[in-house]
Order: structure tokens, then sequence, then C-alpha cells
């Protein structure tokens, strides 16, 4: 008994130092089932993005795009908000899931805040007409 409840505190403490506090999460996902008429073949279209916002000023991003192809990507950084606009400045970058490996880049990605929105302003995803939306907590 006494070892459970010391394993239980030390869980517990262990998971208030090491773990992060969520500023902010911002979700995108559209997730369709295609066929082609008349031969009876379906494929699933899936398409997600997904932005975390740490406290301590850092960021997660997470892309995820299957259709033709399959495109993954996760970005790290800072972040910080001015005037209404969001500005990540990136950091690392993964392309791939499964390989562990970071690669060190330097970028910056603008968003507009609007409300529970977030629109990018400039940066590789300027033509990005999807918005990604805010998580209530």
């Amino acid at each position: 008994m006494r070892k459970a409840v010391l394993i239980l505190i030390f869980g517990l403490l262990t998971n208030i130092v090491i773990s992060q506090e969520i500023h902010s999460e911002y979700v995108y996902k559209k997730e369709k089932t295609k066929s082609k008429i008349g031969s009876g073949i379906k494929w699933n279209y899936i398409d997600s993005d997904s932005l975390v916002l740490y406290e301590n000023g850092t960021f997660h991003r997470t892309k995820f795009y299957h259709y033709h192809e399959i495109i993954y990507s996760e970005l790290k950084g800072e972040w910080k908000i001015e005037n209404d606009t969001l500005i990540l400045n990136i950091k690392l970058e993964n392309e791939n899931k499964s390989d562990k490996k970071w690669t060190e880049i330097n970028s910056t990605i603008s968003y507009r805040i609007k409300k529970l929105r977030i629109k990018p302003i400039n940066g590789y995803e300027f033509w990005a007409t999807r918005n990604l939306k805010r998580v209530k907590k």
C-alpha cells in the first residue's frame, strides 16, 4: 500500500514539474470518403492541421495530408502575439513521422487572429484558404 501511495505522489509531482501548460490550441480537420462513379472504388481524403501554443512561448504544429500522396510535417519554434497578429518563428522541422531527426530551419509565418480562428498573412502557406479553429478549454 505504501509503495502505491509513494508511486502516485511521485507520478503527480513529476507530471507537475515536466508538463507544459497550454496557452491555446488551434485545429483544422477535413475527412471525406470519395468514390469513382460506376466502379464502386472508394478512398479516404484526409487533411488535418493542429497548432499548440505553450505558455513558455514555444509551439508545436503537426500537418497531415492524404489524398493523392501522403504529406506529413511537424514544426517547432517560438511564438508571440503583436497587434492581433500571431507570429511563429520556426526553428525545427520534421517531414517524416517515423524519423526522429529534426532539421534546423529559420522561417517565420504570421497569422491574423479573428475571434476563434487564425488566418495566414504571409509565409509559405499564404495561399491557404482553410482556417485553424481555436479549441475551447
